[in-house]
Order: C-alpha cells, then structure tokens, then sequence
C-alpha cells in the first residue's frame, strides 16, 4: 500500500508498492530528460518491463529467446 502526502491532499493505492533500484546518477538524470522530452511516464515504463519479463517467463518463450525482451517503449 502507498500514500502520498502533498499539502492537505492524501493519494492512497492500496495495490501498488515502492521500488527502489540502485544506478547511476548519470544514468538516471538522463533517462529522466529522455522520458520527461518524450512524456513518459517513468513508473509505467519499470511496470511494462516487469510484466514482459513475467509474460515471457510464464509462457516458456523466454527461454527460446536467449532473454531478449523487445518493448516499444512509446506505447500510449
């Protein structure tokens, strides 16, 4: 569960978690840039990787591929 607190209005998503992944500062002020310029959203983009990695996992053609995952990343 997840509440975010901004001035007196309190988001509450019951499903959903925080994910914190260690990288590069660099890395990231970029990939920031790149999807702010784009307008991606950035939690979006981590959650479509994730289910595409459980997809292919699940079904046994991750395999198969050598874990190559292809995504287009500028999906609406």
């Amino acid at each position: 569960m997840v509440k975010i607190k901004s001035g007196n209005k309190t988001w509450d998503y019951p499903n959903d978690v925080m994910d914190t992944n260690k990288l590069n500062k660099k890395i990231r002020d970029d990939i920031s840039k790149f999807c702010k310029d784009k307008k991606i959203n950035k939690g979006k983009l981590v959650e479509e990787f994730y289910k595409a990695i459980l997809i292919k996992f699940r079904d046994g053609s991750i395999a198969a591929s050598n874990g190559y995952i292809t995504m287009n990343i500028f999906k609406n």
